[in-house]
């Protein structure tokens, strides 16, 4: 089928595929400035680096972080995540010991994590994902008792907040990523936030190669052009694309972010507010439609929080093989999550100091999740048909 629903969407305009191909030459106006002057208002930092993905500027803020406290102490990272959380902390050389997930509500078990700082974690990196929200006055509180250092991962964050404060804005190191489907993109490119006096140090990073430029705008092209429900079934059936997968991708080293996806990141920064608030609308939408299903247990945020829904997280008996047409749960856009814990990601054999052994709230989540489409590109009929799919887990 041609047709085939989008997990996630990030919205690109033909505008801004145009501005972007425009700075390939390297000629006229940096807009990095401008863009960096947009994050530290809208996120009250008071110092902002670019970088050339999420993932690089992740690993530079956990190498940054642990100069402040022991170059030679363990990373703590939640054991259920994207594997590019790894890639980072294999990136800047750390020592990795994992803290367990509440799979109930996607945040850290505060349990777990103690045993990791009691082990001898310098650096807590906490990663909200699909933009719920976690009890960001709970974790400081905890990190502060063992002079850790907090470093917020608000990679899928886009649109969530925490007591009024987006995420982003609330550590005072947080990342941010506008790779695809991250709900603001510039197709590629990172960010380093310092929300404190600190600062950050001087990057110093490398202009990226022209080759990474072209392909950063290509890039941007492919996901005006192919994000679409009605022809994104020919991009997802090449297997080389990778679409769908969870995959590891090794740590590459930091670059600067380029004028492609800057100029780009400049001229979605509108659609993508808006897209956020249409996340939420459908978000909620699901949820009341499915909230009463015994089977089925979608994942919202709770009390002061409001969620940026990048996608929405559901738990399901046995994951995608709850569903009575699995193929068909894909079409629609509801996809599995990632299929393995980060303890048993081969890529961190050997850097694991963990002091523990078993994480049982990842193991759940890694046997049960499923993620639901909450995009603007969903129809009223594509909604009707996935809250069908979903409560056909009720008579399996």
């Amino acid at each position: 089928m041609i047709r085939h629903q989008l997990p996630a969407y990030s919205p690109v305009s033909a505008k801004a595929v145009l501005l972007a191909a425009g700075q390939l030459s390297g000629l006229g106006e940096d807009p990095r400035p401008a863009l960096r002057a947009l994050l530290q208002r809208e996120y009250g930092a008071s110092s902002v680096v670019l970088c050339g993905s999420g993932t690089q500027a992740l690993m530079f803020a956990i190498q940054e972080a642990r100069l402040r406290v022991d170059a030679k102490a363990p990373v703590a990272l939640p054991a259920f995540s994207c594997f590019d959380v790894a890639s980072a902390a294999i990136g800047a050389n750390a020592l990795v010991s994992l803290y367990d997930l509440d799979p109930d509500t996607l945040s850290p078990d505060l349990g777990s994590l103690e045993r990791a700082l009691r082990a001898g974690a310098g650096v807590v990196v906490v990663a909200p994902l699909y933009g719920i929200p976690v009890d960001w006055h709970a974790l400081t509180t905890l990190t502060k008792r063992y002079e850790a250092v907090l470093v917020e991962d608000a990679a899928q964050g886009h649109g969530a907040s925490w007591k009024g404060k987006r995420l982003g804005a609330l550590g005072d190191t947080a990342i941010l990523s506008f790779g695809r489907g991250k709900g603001w993109t510039g197709g590629r490119g990172g960010a380093i936030l310092r929300s404190d006096s600190a600062g950050l140090p001087s990057s110093g990073f490398l202009e990226a190669e022209f080759s990474r430029r072209v392909a950063v705008s290509i890039g941007v092209a492919a996901l005006w052009a192919l994000a679409r429900p009605e022809i994104y079934g020919l991009p997802v059936s090449i297997p080389a694309l990778r679409l769908g997968e969870t995959t590891y991708w090794p740590p590459r080293p930091v670059r600067a972010m380029t004028r492609v996806a800057a100029t780009t990141l400049l001229a979605t920064h509108e659609a993508s507010r808006k897209e956020a608030n249409i996340r939420q609308s459908n978000a909620t939408a699901l949820i009341a439609a499915i909230g009463d299903s015994p089977q089925v247990r979608p994942i919202p945020a709770q009390g002061c929080r409001a969620a940026g829904y990048l996608r929405l997280p559901v738990r399901a008996p046995k994951g995608m093989a709850s569903f009575l047409n699995a193929q068909r749960a894909l079409h629609v856009g509801i996809t599995p999550s990632y299929p393995m814990s980060l303890a048993a990601l081969p890529q961190l054999a050997g850097r694991l100091v963990a002091p523990e052994g078993e994480w049982p709230g990842a193991q759940t989540l890694v046997r049960e999740l499923v993620t639901v489409p909450t995009h603007s590109r969903l129809r009223a009929r594509d909604l009707i048909e996935i809250i069908g799919i979903l409560r056909t887990v009720e008579s399996i």
